[in-house]
């Protein structure tokens, strides 16, 4: 008799896949993820709510004159050019100023229990709001009077928001930054009045839009992840007797991640977290300008 012949097919083996190898490298950011205590919920939402609106009023009322008797004044000014509102940067001003109002109202309201689709349309909507609040302030003031135009740049502010916050690996990769060295204007009035409006400081502030070469894939594994490359944009003179001349200018240069610097440099925590957000919107100064344009040039007016 014959033995049985054996058809049962030997085992397969199965290969286990190989994880890719991460193309982006990133610090840990508490704050990408942090949730309050849902029991602080209302009351950080109502603080927010009141914040915003309270701010601008107060500061509207102290700094800008609102309500200075002045009938309801529309003012729209030059946008662009040698005779614009303070060389442009009023508008640049507004749009950063809207971009960072909105960033930050995402942050609370995705880390108080709204879904990162829901928080970014929310903070939007916030920004867009406190903001119009100002130009509406500002229209009741012979000083400032109502601009359409900064509604259209704060609105212009909002929406970079709204894009880097709903496309992260856009985020990764770009960032408006504001850089700012107090001028001699401004501290003569610090030290006679004990206060002064940096917001329009704006012969010492920079605009910047920032290629953050750490959010690249491959560069981000390289010593390039420290590096920024800056298109920046900025305003000198224009009401400011310190100035001789009012200039403007555009520039590139290269400046340090401080971002992915303190993050690599920092053990993850609160403290690494912080300095990574902050450094996403400000810009320190003294970065390498590397090529500078002069648009314009004209006698201190």
């Amino acid at each position: 008799q014959e033995a049985p012949v054996d058809t049962q097919e030997p085992p397969v083996e199965r290969l286990t896949p190989v994880a890719e190898s991460p193309t982006v490298r990133l610090p840990v950011n508490l704050y990408d993820t942090y949730r309050f205590d849902e029991s602080k919920w209302p009351y950080l939402r109502t603080g927010l709510y009141l914040f915003g609106p309270g701010f601008v009023t107060v500061w509207g009322l102290v700094e800008w004159g609102w309500f200075d008797g002045t009938p309801f004044l529309y003012k729209p000014s030059d946008v662009w050019g040698a005779h614009a509102l303070n060389g442009a940067s009023d508008k640049f001003g507004h749009l950063y100023a809207t971009y960072a109002v909105k960033r930050i109202a995402t942050f609370f309201f995705r880390s108080t229990g709204s879904s990162p689709l829901r928080a970014n349309i929310e903070g939007g909507i916030y920004a867009s709001s406190v903001q119009l609040i100002m130009e509406i302030g500002d229209g009741f003031s012979s000083a400032q009077g109502f601009d359409i135009n900064d509604v259209v740049f704060n609105t212009i502010g909002a929406g970079i928001g709204m894009l880097l916050d709903g496309f992260p690996v856009l985020d990764r990769m770009f960032a408006l930054q504001l850089e700012y060295i107090p001028t001699k204007k401004f501290k003569k009035s610090f030290e006679k009045n004990g206060g002064g409006d940096f917001f329009t400081d704006y012969s010492g502030q920079k605009y910047l839009f920032v290629t953050k070469l750490g959010g690249i894939p491959y560069l981000s594994l390289t010593p390039l992840r420290y590096v920024n490359l800056d298109f920046g944009y900025y305003a000198r003179g224009f009401y400011n007797s310190y100035f001789k001349r009012d200039t403007r200018n555009i520039y590139i240069g290269m400046s340090i991640n401080y971002t992915i610097a303190f993050g690599d440099l920092l053990p993850a925590g609160h403290t690494s977290s912080a300095m990574q957000s902050f450094f996403n919107h400000y810009h320190p100064p003294y970065d390498l300008e590397v090529k500078d344009w002069e648009l314009t040039s004209a006698k201190n007016r």
